[in-house]
């Protein structure tokens, strides 16, 4: 009788101690989380629509370039909503607030500027590649650009024809790195390591800001002629 109580006893633990590990695995099958940035609430601003020229920014903000000079198809194919026309100094003002600027014509080009916009981690919607994407798709070639050196987090991509032909993106360390890599990025030693190397070479802003240059606009403004205009602020669902 002993013997049975014991037989008992060690299917029971074994049991229990089967169901307690099966609970302890990781599910298998499931996504891992999306790499989560955390941002400010976007605030109340007020905008100057008196036209002015375009004053530099790209230090701690995102933006998208789009290969036309016709801001109002622009601000259709995003579907800006709470439209105020604003200029350039009020405009970017309102960006780094978490507001979509869209600028005024420059150079060829139309900037769709906004610090707090979702980033590239996939942690938020809408995507910035799901935007260029569907800009590309409609004008030809959009880009975007990102920069935050307190989160360490540098990112660029191109699409061409609704297509992302590339994407870089890092956030301390690589977290996508497709597409063909761009002569510019040849000829400025923009080819970065992981962390698993004995000297990493991973970005900086200063690279964001430098290839940004290189692919459409400088977003300093230092560089060519540069008219007054107005554009518009607004928001995205």
């Amino acid at each position: 009788m002993k013997t049975q109580y014991v037989v008992a006893a060690v299917i029971l633990v074994a049991l229990l101690l089967s169901y307690f590990l099966r609970r302890a695995e990781p599910s298998k099958g499931l996504e891992p989380e999306p790499i989560k940035i955390d941002k400010p609430a976007r605030k109340k601003v007020s905008v100057d629509a008196t036209p002015d020229y375009p004053v530099p920014f790209g230090y701690k903000c995102q933006w998208l370039a789009v290969t036309t000079g016709d801001t109002q198809a622009v601000v259709e194919a995003i579907q800006l909503q709470e439209l105020e026309i604003a200029n350039w100094s009020t405009g970017v003002d309102a960006a780094y607030e978490g507001h979509y600027f869209v600028s005024p014509p420059i150079q060829g080009w139309t900037l769709v500027i906004n610090a707090l916009m979702p980033d590239i981690t996939g942690a938020e919607s809408p995507s910035p590649l799901t935007l260029i994407d569907e800009l590309s798709n409609r004008f030809g070639e959009a880009y975007y650009f990102g920069t935050h050196r307190v989160v360490d987090y540098h990112a660029w991509a191109k699409s061409v024809n609704g297509k992302l032909v590339r994407v870089y993106g890092c956030l301390g360390e690589t977290f996508i790195n497709e597409g063909a890599i761009s002569k510019e990025e040849h000829d400025y030693h923009m080819i970065f390591t992981g962390l698993d190397v004995e000297e990493p070479h991973l970005p900086s802003e200063e690279d964001v800001l430098l290839i940004a240059k290189e692919w459409t606009v400088d977003p300093q403004m230092e560089e060519g002629e540069y008219e007054a205009g107005t554009g518009f602020v607004g928001t995205l669902k």
